[in-house]
């Protein structure tokens, strides 16, 4: 029964993913505590609207996500229909890290018709002990450890999260568990807060609890919170990593790490437009890192850098732009400054020489990309299909003294010396494994070939980008470019069966482009933006999408009806064996 309520929930989750207005924050979202550490907000109305209006229909969408038979798909929405859950509401898939309980998973959604759903529990389940709290109703599965409530216009499902695993991973924790260890995790089916004698109670509590959070216990009061619920977004995304460090789960996390993200934010809204998908997103500093990036202050990426490529076959670039001295402040801020400096005492640096020895000014450009058939070079003879592209990566030398310091030091001094202007490598393992590399007390430079190496020493060359793409990626502390026409493009279809060449062709004229970028704005945030371009300007990208998913999931479904039935004739080809053997 609970399975059939979930399904309900990710049927309308999947409609609204897929598929997926206002300056009022959704009703739905005064449901939402404060405690939730990730949440993801889907505006079901306005993303079924543009697939609508481009005349996707919902039998084609769930044909795309469940790869089912028609019938189906039409029942499953029929369902979902027919439940008494708002079709066009807002939808609130959160994770949440309440104390004194397990984290839990919650799906937060509208009713048009609270009558119906519970008709709908008691047709699913015959033997549903539906129970009555306060102004809610709830129903507990113990079969799924799930429990689900609803008022006259509001729907809260819950699924408790087994933590015991996560904990022996958190930071301050081993890595790696003992064999005996997992062999005790492995009999935990379910958190420790549902396994107890009335396992239900806990959670009545927390449904009662989210169904009349104060003001100041909702996500609501959290202003990166609020102000993403009003944007006119299709979808939404929220992270406050504090309420994970501050949950049971992170219990032995060191107290300096807490501090550093202590009321620090993550938000972004995402929204399907003609020939592209834009996402922009704003990281919110807390306190610690708001007074680092305040006493450095933020840098632009050194366009020349990547403008002095030779090449005009540009696959990829990525650019970056940060005080090294940040890094310190990190380490410090953490108290593992000392332990740095312990480990590097036999090498005669510091954690401040090194610090110092970079300016912090990245680069990667790639070009040429291609995919082509290469020889073993380790089986003569054998041949396969890989990726290969010329590319350059470069990194700014900060002050000259710790720098030559460092390279002088016992450690380096094993592997590198000194000629003229430039350090060589003196290891000849490491010369015969090291991509051609340039290192003087300016640029530390390594390049796919020397030919290329070299010319771009010389400073002479001038990337060729797309007219539009300079213009982005110059002014932010982080930028990239991805040619994604060309990359898919380069991708051949010889090892590819007949049913998933085509399938390949069409993807080669969906996308065109994509480019990224971060740059500080204000004093207490860093703003940064993705979008990714298709070729087709004219269609929304989100219908695009969903027309690409179908014919994928129309060839998934070929190939696994062609495998059942050669499994099918195989069995059926197998002899019956009448001999009996003699006893």
């Amino acid at each position: 029964m609970m399975k059939s309520i979930s399904k309900v929930l990710l049927t309308a989750l999947s409609a609204a993913v897929i598929l997926s207005a206002c300056s009022k924050a959704p009703e739905e979202s005064r449901f939402i505590p404060k405690t939730a550490g990730i949440v993801l907000e889907l505006n079901a109305k306005q993303l079924t609207t543009k697939l609508v209006t481009n005349g996707i229909t919902m039998d084609k969408l769930f044909e795309a996500v469940q790869s089912k038979d028609t019938s189906d798909v039409a029942k499953a929405w029929k369902d979902a229909e027919n439940s008494g859950v708002d079709m066009q509401s807002h939808f609130f898939l959160s994770v949440v890290a309440p104390q004194g309980l397990d984290q839990y998973v919650s799906v937060t959604a509208s009713l048009k018709d609270a009558a119906k759903f519970e008709a709908f529990v008691k047709k699913e389940d015959n033997a549903a002990n539906i129970q009555t709290k306060n102004d809610f109703k709830y129903y507990w599965k113990a079969d799924d450890q799930c429990i689900v409530g609803w008022t006259k216009s509001t729907l809260i499902l819950i699924k408790g999260i087994d933590t015991d695993k996560l904990k022996k991973y958190a930071p301050g924790q081993p890595g790696i568990p003992a064999p005996d260890e997992e062999a005790v995790d492995s009999a935990v089916a379910t958190p420790a807060a549902l396994t107890q004698t009335d396992a239900e109670g806990p959670w009545v509590a927390e449904l009662d609890r989210l169904f009349h959070l104060k003001k100041e216990e909702s996500a609501a009061s959290v202003e990166p919170f609020n102000k993403l619920l009003k944007e006119n977004a299709d979808a939404g995304i929220y992270a406050n990593p504090e309420v994970f460090y501050n949950s049971q789960t992170m219990a032995m996390v060191p107290v300096n790490v807490k501090k550093l993200i202590e009321g620090t934010y993550y938000v972004a809204t995402i929204n399907f437009e003609n020939g592209k998908v834009v996402m922009e997103g704003d990281s919110y500093l807390g306190k610690e890192l708001k007074e680092i990036f305040k006493k450095y202050g933020s840098k632009e990426i050194d366009y020349s850098l990547v403008k002095k490529y030779p090449g005009d076959n540009v696959s990829a670039v990525i650019a970056y732009a940060f005080d090294f001295h940040m890094l310190g402040d990190i380490i410090k801020l953490m108290s593992l400054d000392g332990m740095a400096n312990m480990g590097l005492a036999q090498s005669g640096v510091t954690l401040d020489d090194i610090l110092d020895a970079f300016e912090g000014q990245l680069a990667y450009v790639a070009s040429d990309f291609a995919v082509t058939k290469q020889e073993s070079q380790y089986m003569p003879g054998n041949f396969s299909e890989k990726p290969s592209a010329k590319w350059i990566f470069t990194i700014k030398v900060g002050k000259k003294e710790a720098f030559e310091k460092i390279m002088a030091s016992p450690m380096m001094k094993q592997t590198f010396t000194k000629e003229g202007d430039h350090y060589v490598i003196t290891n000849p393992m490491m010369a015969a494994t090291v991509p051609p590399v340039s290192i003087t007390d300016k640029y530390i430079t390594l390049g796919s070939d020397s030919a290329l190496l070299q010319a771009y020493l010389a400073g002479n060359g001038n990337i060729k980008l797309p007219e539009g793409v300079e213009g982005k990626l110059k002014g932010n502390m982080m930028s990239g470019y991805v040619n994604l026409e060309k990359i898919i493009g380069s991708i051949p279809d010889s090892e590819l069966d007949s049913d998933t060449k085509p399938l390949l062709a069409k993807i080669k004229v969906l996308f065109q482009d994509a480019y990224f970028s971060n740059k500080m704005s204000g004093n207490d945030r860093q703003h940064g933006e993705l979008i990714v371009n298709f070729k087709n300007k004219e269609q929304n990208s989100l219908v695009q999408i969903v027309n690409f998913s179908t014919e994928a999931a129309k060839v998934i479904k070929a190939k696994q009806d062609k495998a059942n039935q050669a499994v099918d004739s195989a069995v059926a080809a197998e002899p019956t064996d009448s001999v009996q053997t003699a006893q």
